[in-house]
């Protein structure tokens, strides 16, 4: 049985993002990490219609099956942090933390996902984190994790297998043996699961993330939904057009492994 005790800490903030547009909900991401430096511990909860995300240094044609996602309409998209591929739909559930660091000491990664442990503990679900960082359940993975850093300031994210395709998962992230290209950054393919078996009957997304917010409200002594106004709209549509969406972000040359020369 884990046992997990958080002491209260300052206040923090959360949004639960009501789109499930992953172009959106990536640039609302990148608004909270990069514009609300001032606010030291942020919290977003976000759900995406089917597409794929690939991490910084990756290389699409070496990581999924791009002719299927143009045949099927599944968008694409490159992260600022770093990590592998993943696949997100409406069975998965993406939990962001943005924190400040004033100590100077670094983060630990190992605290991150405990509200996400203790939220799942408390319905009977144990969840451990694996040496590479993803949540793992009787050893298959549930869930995936990257960060990045910026002076000081964390962005960590954990995509949540909860009740997702996983055939459509499988079928994507599959590459042809004669493809050649190769990414900076290899994904490392893992056998993975949904945490919906292993839950109550009837249990749902929306109350994992109430259960989040709840292990979260035990962190802290203060938990304040943020509300935005039309400012962050436009920043959002600008960052979306402008970079997350376009096409020499997603296939910026800076995820491809250079050929060796003979």
């Amino acid at each position: 049985m884990m046992t997990m005790t958080t002491p209260a800490s300052s206040n923090a903030y959360y949004y639960i993002s009501p789109s499930t547009d992953p172009y959106y909900n990536i640039a609302l991401e990148d608004y909270l990490y990069r514009q609300l430096r001032p606010l030291d511990t942020i919290y977003m909860l976000w759900v995406n219609r089917p597409s794929v995300f690939m991490g910084r240094y990756q290389w699409a044609e070496a990581e999924l099956d791009l002719d299927y996602l143009e045949e099927h309409d599944i968008a694409l998209l490159r992260r600022t942090s770093g990590g592998g591929t993943v696949y997100h739909d409406l069975g998965n559930l993406n939990f962001t933390a943005i924190k400040n660091d004033h100590s100077g000491q670094g983060f630990d990664l190992k605290a991150f996902p405990t509200p996400i442990q203790r939220a799942l503990a408390g319905r009977g679900v144990i969840v451990e984190r694996s040496p590479r960082g993803d949540l793992r359940l009787d050893g298959y993975k549930v869930g995936g994790a990257a960060e990045a850093v910026n002076r000081s300031r964390m962005l960590y994210h954990i995509c949540l297998l909860f009740d997702a395709n996983l055939e459509e998962l499988e079928r994507i992230l599959t590459v042809s043996p004669e493809v050649e290209a190769r990414s900076r950054v290899a994904s490392v393919r893992s056998q993975v699961t949904n945490l919906r078996p292993a839950l109550p009957e009837g249990y749902t997304i929306t109350d994992l993330q109430e259960d989040i917010l709840a292990a979260l409200r035990e962190e802290h002594t203060g938990l304040f939904p943020l509300e935005f106004n039309a400012s962050v709209e436009e920043y959002i549509r600008t960052q979306r057009a402008e970079h997350f969406e376009h096409a020499d972000w997603i296939h910026s040359p800076i995820g491809r492994a250079k050929t060796p020369t003979a």
